[in-house]
């Protein structure tokens, strides 16, 4: 659930706040209106965000006691890091490392379902896109939404709404650093090779082919950010 407008305002101050303070797992935050007083913000604001970081398991809140802070590593839900990563926070290292290992899983499971499930909808919906992606490459723009739209547009062959659904956060979640992975123009035209064979062998329904290209694709990028990262 990510927060939206005044209240993604709020979520970052409050989390700002957080670090500063540098509160632990099991820690009492101030009440609403002392919130509201230390970041100068309305009491209503304050209550939108904590009911929003409380649904996301960032925070508890505890019957005539108070809110108390979880521990983030363990308790609060994906989407609390999509939802950090949608506000301009940098995730750490690992974080990164461990969503790219659980993607490429999911990804591995997206093209086994697609090769068995995908209509001439699907195929028609992926060609277009590959279409789009080859007219910004020769331009020399940057694919970083195009590659998204593919992706996306294979897992959506599955079928499987909630396999969708949870690949979509995936991709919110890598959303900045897909723009800088696609800056340069020698990865996008590799990435679209790749989405060409993807795109044969779903549409053949070759599950083992379709499998071994999705692994290598992911082994690439998990190379490149590993490299990165350090």
């Amino acid at each position: 659930m990510p927060a939206a407008g005044g209240t993604s305002n709020t979520v970052k101050a409050i989390m700002g706040y957080l670090h500063e303070r540098r509160l632990q797992p099991g820690d009492r935050l101030p009440s609403e209106r002392d919130l509201a007083e230390r970041l100068a913000v309305g009491r209503n604001a304050i209550r939108e965000a904590l009911a929003t970081l409380t649904t996301l398991r960032v925070l508890e809140s505890r019957p005539n006691s108070g809110i108390y802070l979880r521990r983030l590593s363990t308790d609060s839900s994906f989407e609390t890091l999509v939802m950090l990563a949608d506000m301009g926070e940098t995730p750490s290292p690992a974080e990164i490392l461990e969503t790219m290992e659980v993607r490429s899983s999911l990804e591995l499971l997206g093209v086994q379902l697609a090769c068995g499930r995908r209509t001439d909808e699907d195929l028609m919906r992926m060609a277009l896109i590959l279409a789009n992606t080859d007219d910004v490459l020769k331009a020399g723009g940057n694919i970083a939404d195009h590659d998204t739209e593919f992706h996306l547009a294979l897992i959506a062959a599955t079928h499987n709404g909630v396999l969708v659904r949870v690949l979509n956060s995936f991709y919110r979640f890598t959303a900045t650093r897909r723009k800088a992975w696609f800056g340069n123009l020698a990865q996008g035209k590799s990435a679209a090779r790749d989405h060409r064979k993807l795109y044969e062998a779903v549409k053949a329904q070759d599950v083992q082919a379709a499998r071994s290209l999705i692994e290598h694709h992911m082994q690439r990028a998990r190379n490149y950010w590993k490299e990165v990262l350090g």
